[in-house]
């Protein structure tokens, strides 16, 4: 249980594709790589908050499942696993009162050793964090990503990233989220993987008029298979739960949504809602989206929806009579389509990478 490498055994060269990204105008940030933070650039305002690595907390017996006891609860095999086998995570404590105006970027990065990594990030109370993360695979391996949110009364956590694993990955992802009064977490997530992947994205809205958001944007291709899991659990009345997905299923790949709004007995006047916009593009190519509500209660507010199909022939005709190729013209209905995830990338670099990715992904 957890064993880490030592220190001196660490190669602490960045690997080029993460290094691009690391410009002049990328001013707060983190390099994990096979659990040990090769890089570190933090400006003044975050001096102000914990940013420690996840094994001094253990060693140092301060470990957050010991002050946090339900992060251990969570009955999920892979979740379990990733507790007891720990080999790479950060801890992110922003205390009461304290905003970050600017994001906080990690990169996390894979080359030697399978990675189990763990990240707590507690928000306190009336603080703001915008955090992004980046995931990131150089060799065969399996990817087992878990990382826990609490957001405290009157906070607000920001929450994104891009998830950018090769083929050669199996990969298990859960995000998990704890909200208490007035409350607010943001997750915007871009999986552009072309591995095998099983991502979970947990909100539980514990007190009142606590909010969150789960949004996914996912792209798959050749004969990869993904599926993304959303819940939303709404454990105390005024809350509010939205669910966003937005796909593309490409060449003979299989794409799944399964997306829940759960509102619990006695949780009045809480409101769940759930869209699922998706577009399929290779003949054999599969995306399903599956919203489910589950309401154990009559005072809510809920409503699901799902729009999945190819792209409209009437965009691609206006596109082409003005010059564009089918291609491009299909490049750029389905950039507009993932803008949701653009406009959270801080830097042109990130936002030319996702694009690249994109690009590929569809070709």
């Amino acid at each position: 249980m957890y064993t880490y490498q030592n220190d001196s055994a660490i190669n602490m060269e960045i690997p080029s594709e993460i290094s691009k990204l690391l410009t002049n105008d990328l001013k707060n940030y983190l390099v994990i790589k096979d659990g040990h933070v090769i890089k570190k650039q933090l400006e003044e305002q975050f001096q102000n908050i914990v940013i420690e690595d996840v094994k001094n907390k253990i060693f140092g017996n301060d470990i957050p499942f010991e002050k946090y006891p339900f992060l251990s609860n969570f009955k999920d095999e892979s979740y379990q696993y990733n507790i007891e086998e720990i080999n790479s995570g950060v801890v992110i404590e922003v205390p009461r009162n304290v905003v970050l105006t600017d994001t906080l970027h990690i990169f996390y990065v894979q080359e030697e050793i399978d990675m189990v990594n763990n990240t707590l990030i507690v928000v306190g109370e009336n603080a703001e964090l915008k955090y992004f993360e980046y995931l990131y695979n150089q060799s065969s391996s399996s990817i087992n990503f878990v990382s826990n949110s609490i957001v405290k009364e009157n906070a607000s956590l920001s929450y994104s990233g891009i998830s950018k694993l090769n083929r050669q990955a199996m990969v298990s992802v859960i995000r998990n989220s704890h909200v208490y009064r007035y409350g607010r977490a943001n997750y915007s997530v871009a999986e552009i993987n072309d591995s095998t992947t099983d991502s979970k994205t947990n909100i539980f809205l514990e007190e009142k008029y606590a909010s969150g958001t789960a949004k996914t944007i996912a792209i798959t291709s050749l004969e990869q298979e993904a599926k993304f899991h959303q819940l939303i659990e709404h454990n105390a009345p005024d809350t509010e739960g939205y669910i966003e997905n937005y796909g593309v299923s490409n060449n003979n790949s299989v794409l799944v949504f399964e997306g829940c709004g759960k509102i619990n007995k006695l949780m009045k006047r809480s409101i769940a809602r759930q869209q699922n916009r998706g577009i399929v593009l290779g003949a054999k190519s599969r995306l399903d989206a599956n919203p489910l509500l589950l309401i154990d209660e009559y005072d809510v507010e809920a409503s699901h929806g799902a729009a999945i199909g190819k792209i409209d022939e009437e965009q691609l005709y206006y596109l082409m009579s003005r010059g564009l190729t089918l291609k491009n013209a299909e490049r750029l209905i389905i950039s507009g389509f993932l803008s949701p995830v653009t406009k959270l990338l801080s830097t042109e670099a990130l936002m030319l990478d996702f694009i690249s990715s994109v690009e590929n992904k569809t070709l």
